[in-house]
């Protein structure tokens, strides 16, 4: 089976190899887990092997993400220049004001998956969901809409790689939607330290359909280099 590397020390090992090719894998954690610097290291793994690569953000700019990654030693900027990657940035919500009255208006919901359909890529990544998903007025509208976002994708024929906050205080993404529709679940955690001195972080793989994975939960750091896992933690849940 073709799979692709998420450039991660330990989570290729952990996934014997990589991610399916064509399948939608979720990265779920709180705020400040290392989701988007994680995300930008398998777009960057991504695009030196090769692919082409599209970069959704709903907060950060591509001046942003640019500037950062460079401090990790990821430069986009050949690939942006060359086309190999496309990056993003959709405002959920915008400020319009009309007869000296501010009204806040969105598109998003159409827009994301119009503008997916359009631009082919090898890669999608998509951080996060999460915004895309409160803009829904009920469950049924979120699961529906996430349901054809993912088939838009699916039809492109895309590896995606999305972000999702957790609720607070839980290992559960927001609204507990995109465990059931996501091929793939991935988990970043903090959990206190045995001798409660410190948080540590912890990583697991949830789902990965279509292979053997590890069930292991590892520790893992944010390193001058980006993400690392480690061997096999014991810890106290």
């Amino acid at each position: 089976m073709l799979t692709y590397k998420t450039g991660v020390n330990g989570l290729d090992e952990m996934l014997k190899g990589g991610i399916p090719a064509k399948s939608i894998t979720t990265l779920i954690g709180p705020a400040g887990s290392g989701k988007t610097i994680m995300s930008l290291q398998f777009l960057y793994n991504n695009l030196a092997d090769g692919k082409m690569c599209i970069y959704v953000s709903s907060s950060h700019s591509r001046k942003e993400l640019v500037e950062n990654s460079l401090a990790f030693g990821w430069d986009f900027m050949p690939y942006l220049e060359n086309r190999q990657l496309i990056m993003m940035k959709f405002d959920p919500v915008k400020i319009k004001v009309k007869d000296s009255e501010i009204h806040l208006i969105s598109g998003f919901l159409d827009e994301l998956p119009e503008f997916l359909y359009s631009h082919k890529a090898d890669v999608v990544v998509i951080d996060s969901i999460t915004e895309f998903l409160m803009l829904c007025r009920s469950d049924i509208e979120r699961r529906g809409r996430l349901l054809n976002l993912f088939s838009v994708m699916k039809e492109n024929q895309n590896l995606v790689w999305i972000t999702s906050e957790t609720e607070v205080n839980s290992t559960h993404s927001k609204y507990g939607i995109v465990e059931f529709v996501a091929d793939g679940i991935i988990t970043l955690r903090r959990i206190q330290s045995e001798d409660l001195a410190e948080l540590l972080h912890v990583i697991q793989i949830n789902k990965m359909r279509w292979i053997k994975h590890s069930r292991e939960i590892r520790q893992y750091d944010i390193t001058a280099t980006g993400i690392e896992v480690y061997n096999k933690y014991q810890v106290m849940i």
